[in-house]
């Protein structure tokens, strides 16, 4: 991320400490703006991350020291607190409960009930031999678009009754300006509701923001005789590396549609990332009409796996709610740039179907036999595991960075954890390049996890996994459009086991 101001401070594992740390926080918390309140918030949370460490992470007589990390960007405070003391497990933490705080002396899971209450994002990493992580995000003040408009404005697109032929609209493409950025964000959100994955296009001043950190790039048709906005998309990036973008936010107002603002946006969004050196991007088209797979396809996206039940089924406020499945996603990839062939091991039981997405996608790989001697002694009891959950959708994102000896132990924490909060989607991200993902895949499937793809990155080749909570699927209202996505969709459909126990 461009334009992070990131400092560090290395302290003594002792609570004689707090006090400078908060010292050294506020002030950084102040610099960016934060009210007297939210201050206060992210102050508490950091003591209990803090206490947590100095308590619980080493034996008194160990002689220690852990870190505290300030990232300030233009959309938030990030706190880390990281050491390499004892493996926290957050779902070991007892819920805190009142009537047992009242009869007994400790109140054993308020600090962590506060911890989440404080800030609007709390993740936890363990990193094997490089120790465990606290991340404490709270974003700096921006106000989401329904706080800024009236009701009246913000209400459901409409559909029209019957088809009108429309005259040719002059309009152009061009980046999004910051005098476009409330127009965009009220008409995704008259478009999606409160159920778009990526919650970033509901609040304006963030939208500015992250287009000038690079984080967003944001292209609008504007008509040419009103200047008003006529359709939108982006490219949104999720990880430091910025390797591959998704193309999403993308929504065109009823007036418009049949102009061809889509098609216009996405060729001009292709061509300014080929220009700056992008190699790949990736989108996500919806299952219950065919309108954005057509559009994806037109762009040369093809289908390389079906993620069911990602998406909640859309709601407005003060709207009845039409009963509905969760929104399942066909996961669609474009090659920018020529890459190298990477080396993949793939999992026995899935070479046929991977190996034809590769073909699907005009992916280049290079298939390495599976033998003992290419699987290296596991060294490390823990592995490397991020996890990224959005509790307002319900879907976490589970990533093995690097596997350990305690690999299937850890996922299985993770999972029971993640279905304890009533997560619905959960997805997992494997390493095809990494022999052991083709060792451990069945092991996750054996947790009730099932094929969802493949994902392909510069420095990694995603096998995607997921797992459905408790979610009921019909499988018969997803609609794929190419010979393709209906082999795939058939594939996934045999292998999810809410399937199986539906049938009896």
């Amino acid at each position: 991320m461009k334009n992070k101001e990131t400092s560090t401070i290395s302290l003594p594992v002792n609570l004689s400490y707090l006090a400078a740390i908060q010292s050294y926080i506020g002030a950084i918390a102040s610099k960016a703006g934060f009210s007297n309140k939210d201050k206060n918030l992210i102050l508490l949370a950091v003591e209990e991350a803090v206490s947590n460490v100095v308590e619980h992470a080493f034996s008194p007589e160990e002689e220690a020291t852990f870190d505290v990390i300030c990232q300030l960007s233009s959309t938030e405070l990030r706190v880390i607190v990281r050491d390499k003391g004892l493996p926290f497990d957050p779902s070991q933490v007892k819920a805190f409960s009142v009537k047992e705080a009242l009869q007994e002396e400790k109140q054993i899971g308020l600090g962590f009930r506060l911890m989440k209450g404080s800030v609007d994002e709390l993740t936890f990493h363990n990193k094997g031999f490089g120790g465990k992580e606290v991340h404490i995000v709270k974003y700096l003040h921006q106000q989401r678009i329904e706080n800024l408009l009236e009701e009246s404005s913000l209400q459901a697109y409409s559909q029209p009754a019957a088809k009108k032929k429309k005259g040719k609209i002059s309009y152009h493409v061009q980046l999004l300006e910051p005098s476009h950025a409330i127009d965009v964000c009220r008409s995704a959100y008259r478009t999606y509701g409160y159920t778009y994955i990526y919650e970033h296009i509901y609040y304006p001043e963030r939208i500015v923001e992250m287009t000038k950190t690079g984080d967003l790039i944001s292209a609008v048709a504007v008509c040419n005789k009103t200047k008003e906005v006529m359709g939108h998309s982006a490219l949104e990036f999720f990880a430091e590396k910025k390797e591959l973008p998704e193309l999403g936010m993308a929504f065109t107002k009823p007036a418009f549609r049949g102009q061809g603002c889509f098609n216009s946006i996405g060729e001009f969004l292709i061509n300014y990332a080929k220009e700056i050196g992008i190699t790949g991007m990736f989108a996500k088209a919806v299952t219950t009409h065919p309108f954005s797979q057509k559009g994806c396809l037109h762009h040369g996206l093809k289908e390389c796996g079906m993620l069911i039940g990602l998406s909640p089924t859309k709601k407005f406020k003060k709207m009845e709610e039409k009963a509905g499945q969760r929104e399942s996603l066909v996961l669609v990839y474009l090659s920018l740039q020529k890459s190298v062939q990477p080396i993949i091991y793939l999992p026995s039981h899935h070479k046929d179907i991977i190996e034809k997405i590769y073909k699907n996608i005009e992916a280049p790989y290079k298939l390495a036999k599976l033998t003992k001697s290419d699987i290296p002694q596991l060294s490390e009891e823990q592995s490397n595991i991020e996890i990224n959950v959005n509790s307002s959708l319900l879907i976490a994102n589970i990533r093995v960075k690097k596997y350990g000896k305690s690999i299937i132990d850890e996922v299985q924490l993770r999972l029971k954890e993640l279905c304890f909060k009533k997560i619905e989607a959960i997805n997992i991200y494997l390493d095809l390049c990494d022999p052991y993902t083709a060792v451990f895949t069945e092991k996750f499937e054996k947790m009730g996890f099932f094929f969802a793809g493949v994902l392909p990155t510069k420095s990694r080749q995603n096998l995607i996994l997921q797992f459905l909570n408790n979610v009921p699927i019909d499988y018969s209202k997803i609609i794929t459009i190419t010979d393709f996505g209906k082999v795939l969709i058939s594939y996934v459909k045999t292998l999810d086991p809410n399937q199986h126990l539906q049938n009896y």
